[in-house]
């Protein structure tokens, strides 16, 4: 899955709010929902999930491989859902998230000070639409539905609070604490077509993603990955690519998939999807 596109310049993009730490490491990883355009501003919709976050060992929410039904929804409650970004052009503003422990709060982040500011938040409801959607759709409960705007899960009703209360919310705080007048900081953010077309220029030759080139030849060579792995160069190559993909912020491995494709100007082999996405997944 994806992190959030934001692209800190090429070469910092791991210290940004993507889904990586300083040591490269994922944090927790999100998903683009939405863009919209604000006056002279563009707000960005983004969403935490559950799947690849509370079963996956390298986030920082992981809770277990199979999670049961309790940890899973006390995770849907409580850990954060939406965030949005905040850009003039592609330089990032402020970033906007819903705290859901404890009482429910809106936290602005001005990256150009540095500084967070806590605002009260009087959305009522147990759980975001965007996490009602994923429980239902991820079938962790394949009795999960929602209806009247309530999801029912493992035996349990919780009312669902909507994507469209929550963005009318943040743009009413934007407006009333002139978030937009903050200070613009040094960081920037790539659309999704901006992102695709860095991709595709970074992947030809001499490119910072460029893992092909310097194997021409000896694609089918063994290479010791570790200690008992070999694996073949071009097997590597792809690999590295479909990581380097999930590091950028690409949505999903199909999105990953379709750069590639676009890259190559055909079809992708059954090889270079297994490899592309086992980079993608970190497997």
């Amino acid at each position: 899955m994806k992190k959030i596109f934001l692209i800190i310049l090429w070469s910092v993009t791991a210290h940004a709010y993507c889904q990586t730490d300083k040591n490269g490491n994922p944090v927790f990883n999100s998903i683009s929902i939405k863009e919209d355009s604000i006056d002279n501003f563009r707000l960005l919709s983004n969403y935490y999930t559950l799947k690849n976050n509370i079963d996956n060992k390298n986030s920082s929410v992981y809770i277990s491989d199979n999670p049961d039904l309790d940890q899973i929804i006390d995770a849907a409650k409580n850990l954060p859902s939406d965030f949005f970004v905040l850009t003039k052009g592609q330089t990032v503003i402020s970033m906007i998230l819903l705290v859901n422990q404890q009482k429910r709060k809106i936290l602005v982040l001005s990256p150009s000070t540095g500084k967070t500011t806590e605002f009260k938040c009087s959305l009522k409801g147990d759980i975001t639409e965007n996490r009602a959607n994923e429980l239902v759709k991820e079938r962790f409960d394949a009795t999960s539905v929602i209806n009247a705007n309530k999801l029912f899960f493992n035996k349990k009703k919780f009312k669902i609070i909507s994507t469209e209360e929550i963005k009318s919310f943040v743009l009413a705080l934007i407006n009333k604490e002139n978030i937009g007048k903050s200070g613009l900081s040094q960081m920037k953010i790539l659309s999704k077509d901006e992102l695709r077309k860095l991709i595709l220029m970074e992947t030809k030759e001499g490119g910072k993603l460029d893992f092909f080139t310097p194997i021409k030849g000896h694609e089918y060579e063994g290479v010791q990955m570790k200690p008992g792995i070999i694996e073949t160069r071009i097997g590597d190559a792809l690999y590295k690519w479909g990581e380097q993909n999930f590091e950028l912020g690409v949505n999903t491995v199909d999105d990953a998939l379709s750069i590639f494709a676009e890259f190559k100007g055909r079809v992708l082999n059954e090889r270079e999807k297994a490899y592309i996405k086992l980079g993608f997944e970190k497997k």
